[in-house]
């Protein structure tokens, strides 16, 4: 209900792996890992072992190709640093919404400090980061929803080829409509910019 093991997934789902696998061109391996980046990698507990995204399995294995399933039915926010008290909080009204977005799944427990008791909370997995970055670039850049493969790609192959020219034009292109003139509000716009294109 609330996730599935890697061992559960393996053991359970042998069957559909190997179906998966065979229409993919994978080892039934080569499947657990593949869906363990896209769907693995939530955490209710500090030191609970992490678990599948149950929608996004059970509809891969249902289309037979991996897919941003459970992310393309909400809306995401971001990723935030946060103090444990604030996972007491449980009304839909509050003013903090933390303890709502983590318990949607747009963010896990990825570590916990006990000495100032914070949790460090980030993306669960590829699915939710990629659909959560793609959600965010035509808010924050000229890019439109149809153009972000492209770009992203680009900005991909500049940077492993080492033509570093060209993958600062690009970037210039994007800080292009931000006026110069830099105030609290505008700052934090870069900021986001950056962050987008650097993860």
């Amino acid at each position: 209900l609330c996730g599935i093991t890697r061992e559960e997934l393996k053991s359970t789902f042998e069957p559909e792996i190997e179906v998966f696998g065979h229409k993919n061109h994978q080892t039934p391996e080569e499947v657990v890992t593949a869906m363990e980046r896209n769907y693995d990698g939530y955490h209710f507990h500090p030191d609970g072992a992490g678990v599948f995204n149950p929608f996004s399995v059970l509809n891969a294995f249902s289309k037979l190709e991996l897919g941003s399933y459970w992310f393309q039915t909400g809306t995401p926010t971001f990723l935030v640093e946060a103090p444990a008290s604030s996972f007491a909080e449980y009304r839909m009204d509050a003013n903090n919404p933390v303890p709502l977005i983590y318990q949607s799944g747009y963010l896990t427990i990825k570590d916990y400090d006990r000495r100032f008791n914070n949790y460090l909370l980030d993306f669960p997995n590829d699915e939710v980061r990629y659909g959560f970055i793609n959600f965010l670039v035509p808010f924050y850049t000229p890019m439109k929803n149809n153009d972000q493969g492209f770009y992203i790609g680009k900005f991909i192959d500049e940077l492993e080829k080492g033509d570093y020219e060209s993958f600062l034009t690009r970037l210039e292109a994007f800080f292009a409509d931000i006026p110069y003139e830099l105030n609290d509000q505008t700052e934090r716009h870069y900021q986001v910019i950056f962050y987008l294109v650097f993860k």
